[in-house]
């Protein structure tokens, strides 16, 4: 006599942007009863569930700031791009820098590098940054910083000065 069964299931958690194999089998009192079906699948991205980590600087000049900062630790599928965001009084600017722009990391615990540009000596910017994948950037930022650059001449020991913004 059979015995039906109305529902069995199981969830799993998968990381995004990949591609799946799967078997389900059917067991009984009597043991295994042979691969049922093959299932084969793939996770699109999403978006970031947190940002860019530890983002801070190095190497400051009158004109130029060198970011460092890990990926998210939650990147909900393949990081495509970073945008780097500052600003100074009320203007914006931003950095588009997409992933394959960037030098590669020596290995995956260093950290990625970027120097941005063509900014203002003695000018006090504030940076932050954010992520994404191909279907955005989850609405997530980086912790912001300020950030004194030093004036033409002036070397960044003496006028640079760092503030984390809550």
């Amino acid at each position: 006599m059979w015995q039906n069964v109305t529902g069995t299931s199981v969830v799993i958690q998968v990381d995004s942007e990949s591609r799946y194999n799967a078997s389900v089998s059917s067991w009984t009192k009597l043991g295994d009863g042979g691969v049922l079906v093959y299932i084969s699948f793939t996770v699109t991205d999403a978006e970031p569930f947190d940002p860019p980590q530890n983002v801070t600087f190095e190497n400051v000049t009158a004109s130029s700031v060198t970011l460092t900062w890990f990926p998210p630790t939650q990147p909900n599928g393949i990081i495509v791009l970073y945008t780097i965001f500052y600003s100074e009084n009320s203007t914006v600017g931003k950095q588009i820098v997409p992933v394959s722009d960037l030098p590669e990391r020596p290995s995956p615990g260093s950290p990625f590098v970027y120097t941005l540009t063509r900014l203002i000596g003695g000018t006090n910017y504030t940076f932050w940054m954010t992520s994404n994948t191909s279907q955005g950037d989850g609405g997530v930022q980086s912790e912001p910083f300020s950030l004194l650059l030093p004036e033409d001449g002036q070397s960044d020991t003496q006028s640079t000065s760092i503030e984390t913004i809550y």
